[in-house]
């Protein structure tokens, strides 16, 4: 079985303009740095066609080519950094709590929300306990610090409902100020909330050294691997040792795979390449670098579940 634990679902009306300008922006830089065509309108037009999926069936699609049997979406909530989207943050969540009810069994979703939201511990309550979502999504790169004492009624009301809480970390993208995204104030959380699961998400990136060694201290820090397709597809010996070393200073019971899709329809890996390459670790890392069967059925599955449950 493969659970990916960290997707997303990226819907026009869902995300503010300046995220997809900035998304273009970026889809351009690429394209000129390979050497590409990179017509500005011409990829605008296209990014809206790629990732519209406002039922959840392109994704769907893509998990059975992946081979992926379970897929956990990770809302944004980006309007108080970025501007406001047409739909508004509570109507997000609703509907893609719709998508997952559709896809009963394949798709689940944690509830994302910026903690600085009035009435947002509320929503977050009703999420969990009307619409059926999973945990509680953050993304500090929006412009607060994990840590903050504004964040920490979402922590309680978390451990009250029983659910983890996935943050990103590591390098966002621009606008997003990378200050806000050190997985060290996640050390702060997860002492003051000890019954709290906390997921750093994408290994930290930058900083996939402190998390592999913060995980190995604690019992309630958990990273997916999201986002490292970039670094598998350009220099796969590399990718194969760093995993190597996070999982041999955190251990692997508290790694998870994911995609972070839809964004590597773009570039790095699509999910079928980077299913396969984590699955065939065991028999074809590179010399001097081995992987067991134990610790990728673990990563690829196991672990999600003993974080969520039964999907």
């Amino acid at each position: 079985m493969v659970i990916d634990f960290h997707a997303h679902l990226f819907n026009r009306d869902w995300l503010p303009e300046k995220f997809w300008s900035d998304l273009t922006a970026r889809a351009v830089a690429v394209r000129r740095r390979s050497g590409q065509p990179a017509d500005r309108e011409e990829i605008a037009g296209n990014l809206s066609k790629v990732f519209s999926d406002p039922h959840g069936d392109v994704l769907t699609a893509e998990m059975q080519n992946a081979g992926i049997d379970y897929t956990i979406i990770m809302p944004l909530d980006l309007g108080l950094e970025l501007g406001e989207c047409p739909v508004d943050i509570e109507e997000k969540n609703r509907l893609i709590a719709e998508i997952t009810r559709h896809h009963a069994g394949v798709i689940g979703a944690f509830f994302g929300i910026d903690p600085r939201r009035k009435d947002g511990v509320e929503l977050f309550e009703k999420a969990v306990r009307q619409w059926g979502m999973k945990g509680l999504k953050l993304d500090p790169a929006a412009g607060y610090y994990p840590n903050d004492r504004i964040v920490y009624p979402f922590y309680e009301k978390a451990c009250e409902l029983g659910v983890p809480v996935l943050c990103h970390t590591g390098a966002a993208i621009p606008p997003f100020r990378n200050k806000y995204c050190d997985p060290i104030y996640l050390d702060d959380v997860t002492l003051d909330f000890p019954d709290l699961n906390v997921v750093a998400a994408h290994m930290g990136f930058g900083w996939w050294q402190q998390t592999a060694f913060l995980i190995s201290k604690k019992t309630n820090l958990w990273s997916d691997i999201s986002g490292w397709q970039t670094v598998a597809s350009r220099d796969y010996g590399l990718f194969c040792r760093y995993l190597r070393d996070f999982l041999t200073i955190a251990g692997s019971d508290n790694v998870l795979f994911a995609t972070d899709g839809p964004a590597f329809r773009l570039y790095g890996l699509n999910n079928r390449q980077w299913v396969d390459l984590i699955q065939n670790l065991p028999e074809k890392a590179p010399p001097g670098i081995t992987f067991t069967t134990a610790e990728i059925d673990a990563i690829l599955s196991k672990n999600a579940m003993r974080l969520i449950g039964k999907v």
